[in-house]
């Protein structure tokens, strides 16, 4: 009888927590999510406030969020057009109102594309 009686209490004790463990929310994975933005393009529109040789830092927001600092890295394919008219890259300048176009390559974010705004 004692025996049936465990065997009765464990089973209900591992049916109790099967719910309560699938109602658990799950947690922030920051793989999950670097591998989310990995996937197509996204867009800053924003101002650049510094460049370098191998890329530029821009005060900016992605749509429905707040401002903050982006630092976009440069490759040979990035395309830098001013008005119909494609820039180097070291043609850019502090406060020019930019829409960047980004991918996420190995925990990069690497500028596909910089339209500068007509302020």
């Amino acid at each position: 009888m004692r025996r049936a009686a465990a065997v009765v209490l464990a089973l209900s004790l591992a049916c109790s927590a099967i719910p309560a463990a699938a109602q658990q929310k799950p947690g922030t994975d920051t793989t999950r999510e670097a591998d989310r933005s990995s996937l197509g393009t996204r867009s800053v529109t924003g101002t650049v406030k510094k460049t370098t040789d191998t890329g530029f830092v821009v005060v900016g927001r992605e749509s429905g969020q707040k401002d903050k600092e982006w630092a976009f890295a440069l490759d040979p394919g990035t395309r830098i057009d001013a008005g119909g008219k494609m820039k180097a890259a070291n043609e850019l300048r502090e406060g020019d109102a930019v829409t960047v176009t980004y991918t996420n390559r190995d925990g990069k974010i690497v500028a596909q594309s910089v339209k500068v705004n007509a302020r």
